[in-house]
C-alpha cells in the first residue's frame, strides 16, 4: 500500500478531529454545534463515497494480507482512535471523536484496502428487515436488562424505580447515538476488526478479541476523576455487551441492526425519569442483594439474547 495514501487518510482523520475539537472549544455544549457538525460530516463522506464509487472499482472481497500486517493495522487504528477519544472525553465529557473515527474506518477500507464497505457489514439492502432485527435485539437484550433491574429494585426496596418517561431526551439523543456512536463503534469493532480477525482466527476468538478491545475503549470515562473500581466495572460490562454484539454480527453479517440497537441502548434510557428515593434505598439493602441487582439483569438477558441470536438470527 502507498505510504502517501496512508498519510492522506491519517491527515484527513486528524483534520476532521481538529475541526470538531475547535467547534467544541469555541461553542458551549448547550448549543450542540459539535453534534450538528459531526452529522454534517457524515453527509460529506456519504457524498464522497457515492462519487468515488463512480470512478473506482472496489473489490467485493477483503484483500488478503498477512496476519502480522492485519494485526498491526488494527492496533494502529485503535491507538489513533484513542488518541482523539481521550482528549475529547477529558476536555468536554462528550464522545465527539465519532465522526473522525467513521472517516478513519471508511477511508481505510476504501482508499487503503480498496474494498467495498459491504464486505465489512456496511449494507443497506433489506433495510426494513435489518432495522426490525435491531429493534428485536435491543428489546431482548437492553429491554430485559432494564425490566429485570427495575423489578429487583422494587422487590428489594418496596419503591417503584421509575416515575414516568419523557420522550424528548430520547428524541434529542438518538440521532447522535445511532448515526455517530452506533456507526463508528459497530463499524470499527464489529465491522472492521472482527471481520479481519475472522480471516485468521476462529469466529469465537475474533468475537472475544474485539469484545476485549471494545471494553478497553470505554476506560476513558473513569479517568477524571480517576475511579479504578468503576472503570473495571464499566470495562467488564461493555466487554460483555461486545461479546453479544459480536456474536450477532457473526450470524447476521450486517451492521445495520447493530447500529440501531446500539443507538437505542444509549438513548432510550435517557428519557426514563427515575425515582431517586428508590435508588437511595438500594444503597441500604444487604450487599448480596446489591450485587444480585447489578449482576442478575445482565446474566438473564444475556442468556436469552444468546439463544435469540443462536436460533433466530441468520445472515441479512
Amino acid at each position: 500500500m502507498s505510504n502517501r495514501v496512508t498519510a492522506v487518510v491519517i491527515l484527513t482523520y486528524f483534520s476532521v478531529a481538529l475541526i470538531i475539537l475547535l467547534s467544541a472549544y469555541f461553542f458551549p455544549v448547550k448549543f450542540d454545534v459539535s453534534t450538528i457538525l459531526s452529522i454534517s460530516m457524515l453527509i460529506l463522506i456519504y457524498i464522497w463515497h457515492r462519487n468515488y464509487l463512480k470512478k473506482q472499482k472496489l473489490s467485493k472481497e477483503i484483500v488478503k494480507r498477512d496476519k502480522g500486517t492485519m494485526l498491526f493495522w488494527i492496533f494502529v487504528l485503535f491507538i489513533l482512535a484513542l488518541s482523539v477519544r481521550i482528549p475529547f472525553v477529558l476536555l468536554f465529557g462528550m464522545p465527539y471523536e465519532k465522526a473522525p473515527l467513521i472517516y478513519l474506518v471508511i477511508l481505510t477500507i476504501i482508499v487503503i484496502e480498496k474494498t467495498d464497505v459491504s464486505a465489512f457489514g456496511f449494507k443497506t439492502q433489506n433495510i426494513g428487515k435489518s432495522l426490525f432485527h435491531g429493534i428485536l435485539f435491543y428489546a431482548v437484550f437492553g429491554g430485559l436488562v432494564l425490566l429485570i433491574l427495575y423489578i429487583l429494585i422494587y422487590t428489594f426496596t418496596g419503591q417503584p424505580p421509575v416515575t414516568s418517561y419523557n420522550i424528548v431526551p430520547f428524541l434529542l439523543t438518538v440521532p447522535f447515538q445511532t448515526l455517530l456512536v452506533g456507526v463508528s463503534e459497530e463499524g470499527f469493532f464489529r465491522g472492521y476488526t472482527q471481520t479481519h480477525l475472522e480471516k485468521f482466527y476462529s469466529s469465537n476468538k475474533a468475537i472475544f478479541v474485539q469484545a476485549i478491545l471494545f471494553g478497553i475503549w470505554h476506560f476513558v470515562w473513569n479517568l477524571s476523576p480517576f475511579d479504578p473500581w468503576s472503570m473495571a466495572q464499566y470495562v467488564a460490562t461493555t466487554c460483555f455487551v461486545g461479546l453479544l454484539f459480536g456474536y450477532f454480527y457473526s450470524k447476521a453479517r450486517n451492521l445495520a441492526p447493530l447500529v440501531l440497537a446500539h443507538g437505542l441502548w444509549n438513548s432510550f434510557p435517557q428519557g426514563i425519569i427515575t425515582n431517586e428515593a428508590a435508588f437511595n434505598a438500594l444503597q441500604a439493602i444487604p450487599m448480596m442483594n446489591q450485587i444480585l441487582t447489578g449482576f442478575l439483569p445482565y446474566a438473564v438477558s444475556g442468556m436469552l439474547t444468546f439463544l435469540f441470536i443462536k436460533y433466530l438470527v441468520k445472515e441479512i
